[in-house]
This record gives C-alpha cells, sequence and structure tokens, in this order.
C-alpha cells in the first residue's frame, strides 16, 4: 500500500466541538510522566488544533460530519484518584452532551481509556488495550539533545522498569546474555535515559500499562530506531505512514530477539533517520492531528 502524507487544506470535514463543562476539561493534573514532561498531551493539542484551525470548525451541530468530545480524560482521571471517584458525574456529563454517538469522536491518551460507556463513540487512542479504536501517538516533551552525542556503544536498549508489563521481562530473558544489548530496570533520571537511547541504534520499546510505550517517540525524536514490542501493534496511522522503513515490531520478546539477530547497521542508521523525519514533519504536536482529519473524512 502506498503511503500519502496529510496536508493541510486537502479535506473539508467539518466538526463541531461539544461544550463539555469545563470541570472535565481540568488544567492540570497531580503528577508528570516521563519525569521531563510539561503538563500537556495530545488530548489538550488536538482542542487547539482546532482552535487554530476554524476551517474544519462548524458551528450548527446538524450541519456538522462529526461531533468532537473534548474531555480532557488523563487530566480528569488522575485528579480522581485513576478514576476511582467521579465518574457519576462524568457519565451525567455525557448524558448531557452528547447528540449522537455514532458521529462522536474523542482524544484518549489514558492508558486505560475513558472508564465510563461510551456507546458509538469513534476513540483515538494513544496507548490502545484493546482491539477497538484508532491509533495516535503517545507524545511528550522532547528531550533536551547533548551537542555532542556520544558514540554508538548498543544494538539496542531498554531503561525503565521492568515491571509494568509481562512482555518487559519476557524482553529481557529473550535477550538475556546478548553483549550488543542494555537492558536496565529501574528510573535513574532523565540523562541517563537520554544516554542510554543515544548510545543505541534500536530503542527497545515494550508496552508497559498501556498498549504503547512514551520512548517510542521520543527514540524518533532522537534519530533512534524505536521498536515496539507487544501484543497489539499501536504504531499510529499505519494506512498512512511508511513504518517498516523506520520501526520495528514483535509480538514478543523471543519475536525481538530474532529480528535483532537478523538488522545490519547500515541498515538501522537509515532507518533512525528516517524516524526523526516521520516523527518531525508529522507526528510532533499539531501536526499529527491532520491525520485524525484524514481518518475522519474516510470514516464520514
Amino acid at each position: 500500500m502506498g503511503h500519502k502524507t496529510a496536508k493541510k487544506g486537502e479535506w473539508d470535514v467539518k466538526i463541531y466541538v461539544l461544550p463539555v463543562d469545563p470541570a472535565f476539561q481540568p488544567d492540570k493534573q497531580p503528577f508528570l510522566y516521563p519525569a521531563h514532561n510539561e503538563d500537556y498531551g495530545v488530548e489538550q493539542d488536538f482542542l487547539r488544533f482546532l482552535n487554530r484551525h476554524p476551517e474544519f470548525v462548524a458551528s450548527d451541530p446538524y450541519q456538522a460530519d462529526w461531533h468532537y468530545l473534548p474531555v480532557f480524560w488523563t487530566r480528569y482521571h488522575l485528579n480522581h484518584d485513576f478514576g476511582k471517584w467521579g465518574l457519576d458525574e462524568l457519565r451525567q456529563e455525557l448524558n448531557r452532551v452528547l447528540l449522537n454517538d455514532a458521529k462522536t469522536f474523542t482524544i484518549v491518551q489514558y492508558d486505560w481509556g475513558t472508564l465510563v460507556d461510551v456507546g458509538r463513540t469513534l476513540s483515538f487512542f494513544s496507548s490502545r488495550i484493546t482491539d477497538y479504536g484508532l491509533d495516535i501517538p503517545l507524545l511528550c516533551s522532547p528531550h533536551a539533545l547533548p551537542a555532542v552525542l556520544p558514540p554508538k556503544r548498543y544494538l539496542a536498549s531498554f531503561s525503565g522498569h521492568l515491571n509494568n508489563h509481562p512482555v518487559r521481562h519476557e524482553m529481557a530473558n529473550a535477550l538475556a546474555g546478548n553483549g550488543e544489548v542494555s537492558i536496565v530496570d529501574g528510573n535513574y533520571g532523565p540523562d541517563f535515559f537520554i544516554d542510554q537511547l543515544l548510545s543505541s541504534y534500536v530503542a527497545l520499546c515494550p508496552r508497559g500499562h498501556g498498549g504503547s510505550s512514551f520512548r517510542f517517540c521520543e527514540a524518533m525524536q532522537a534519530g533512534v530506531v524505536p521498536f515496539l514490542i507487544g501484543d497489539l501493534d499501536t504504531r499510529p496511522f499505519k494506512s498512512f505512514l511508511p513504518w517498516e522503513e523506520a520501526s520495528f515490531y514483535a509480538r514478543n520478546g523471543w519475536e525481538a530477539a530474532e529480528i535483532l539477530r537478523s538488522t545490519r547497521l547500515r541498515d538501522l542508521e537509515k532507518m533512525g533517520k528516517k524516524a526523526y523525519r516521520i516523527w518531525k514533519e508529522e507526528l510532533d504536536y499539531h501536526k499529527w492531528c491532520r491525520y485524525v482529519i484524514r481518518e475522519l473524512e474516510i470514516r464520514r
């Protein structure tokens, strides 16, 4: 299948922004992850995108192709102790604002989804955990990269908590004893993380609580080949972006080990550069939103 980038102005889909109460769009959350991140994510970014592109916005819900449900799911659930309370109020708000769930969509970064029934609403997930929904990138603030990059020391590396999902321990077991691979269990801060990342040709990105990993796009930003490992292929916009030229995917650690054994360094250097271009030109904040518009037009 050929790949086509999404350009501003190519489509005329019209979106009505449902008027949710500001209580469901909190202006902050109690903690940040990853540690270097700012309190901003894709849920806020898409609403800002529409505010900056009125050509996609309809003032009349009955003249619109789609309705957008702009709940800030991540901030709301984190502010309510990971969704342990506040769900009844959220359900009441959805009952109030939803006009037609069959023509409604929402943007969800929260690992466990919306936590309430949204009916037939189309969900764009940063880190989906089921077969339902469409994939979008899991973005965070770019790392500050050093002026002088460290030399490559590893074929592949991982730095993070192995206990977040069983596939992470499986990955570590499958690659144990491989001197070209570095796997570090634990959080040793952004400086250690970025040094490990830049010292590698490939960034191992096993899924965590959600079906994706922040390090997938972090690797792309650093020009390192991201390698998603997990039961779901959550790479975003697979119909439009040439992921086979810039990334790897394996269902488990043993498949990942086999793929790494067959790679060539000269191919990885080219793939890392391609990954960086895709992140910078297609998936960074604001830019990924064009692909949501494209997906919505296909489905209207």
